[in-house]
């Protein structure tokens, strides 16, 4: 591992794995003893780019002197930690996605990823770039996450000016637009400064990924123990469960046993596996969120969502 790289960024357009790739690079620079910090995709957009993610949600129209102190910001607050920060999408979805959705010229967007390159070369920057077959990916995201991943899609891609001006939309518009994504984030990364890994995932031969990019940061692979529960133990935690709190747009949950794990689901989207760091606690991979459990009389009657900025969320047994 180079001891003056600070940054490691995860980039590729969604259902690439990002959030899984990055948080296990994370895992794995702490087991190694780099102390690590997972930013998730989540936490970049809330916490250090919220004009960019307003942008893609058409909230907001974009304001590049906004942008360019929210990279300031960021990259400062990196070189201030005592930590490398593992970072979830930072390239995709806080200068790419926003900038081309904005139908900035090419040539405009090269500009300002120039200046974002100088703006983070203190922190010497190492870049896995995921990448794949988006017609494959698009429908196969779709299939595993389900119809409000769809619906999610095309309503953020229909709503930007770039696909409007191209008479795009659905779901062969949002396929167009991450495919130009992907080709636009290809290009600015091959004639960069970036040391950059490039892993074409669409065959998603994880195991082989995860061996190219130990190698690429000069890691040793650590396994990480995880408590084995029995099914009937698995089996008490299934369920559907309800709550009211307002700040919570979904408010149903279930947890369904599917083979030997658990899976997270909302009303019309699957969020994920959850896996086991206890006999009542569970993380939901590729998330910054724990889930606990209160059982009574061996049935699971109520969970809580736990956050990774501390804010929790409870949930009772339907």
């Amino acid at each position: 591992m180079n001891h003056q790289t600070r940054m490691i960024l995860v980039e590729g357009v969604p259902f690439t794995g990002k959030s899984t790739t990055s948080e296990y690079v994370a895992t794995q620079l702490d087991l190694n003893g780099y102390p690590a910090h997972w930013v998730s995709e989540g936490m970049l957009l809330q916490h250090y780019f919220p004009h960019a993610g307003a942008v893609i949600d058409r909230q907001q129209t974009l304001s590049e002197t906004v942008l360019r102190a929210e990279w300031s910001t960021f990259v400062e607050t990196a070189l201030a930690a005592a930590t490398i920060f593992v970072v979830d999408s930072a390239l995709s979805y806080a200068a790419v996605d926003p900038l081309l959705m904005e139908d900035w010229p090419v040539e405009a967007i090269h500009a300002e990823l120039r200046r974002i390159a100088e703006l983070c070369l203190p922190l010497q920057p190492r870049v896995i770039h995921l990448m794949g077959d988006v017609e494959r990916l698009v429908p196969a995201s779709i299939v595993e996450r389900g119809e409000g991943w769809r619906s999610h899609l095309v309503r953020q891609a229909d709503a930007a000016p770039y696909q409007q001006a191209r008479g795009r939309s659905g779901l062969a518009g949002v396929t167009s637009l991450l495919h130009d994504s992907q080709a636009l984030l290809d290009a600015v990364l091959a004639h960069g400064d970036w040391p950059t890994l490039t892993l074409d995932v669409t065959a998603q031969d994880w195991a082989a990924h995860r061996r190219a990019i130990l190698a690429f940061l000069g890691l040793d692979e650590v396994a990480v123990e995880r408590p084995a529960l029995a099914r009937s133990v698995l089996q008490s935690y299934v369920g559907t469960y309800t709550t009211d709190d307002p700040e919570r747009s979904d408010k149903v949950l279930s947890v369904r046993l599917e083979q030997d794990t658990l899976g997270l689901h909302g009303a019309d989207m699957y969020y994920g596996t959850l896996v086991p760091v206890s006999a009542t606690r569970f993380h939901l991979q590729a998330s910054p969120l724990d889930i606990e459990f209160v059982v009574e009389e061996g049935l699971a009657r109520r969970l809580t969502l736990l956050r990774s900025d501390g804010k929790a969320h409870g949930y009772w047994r339907a």
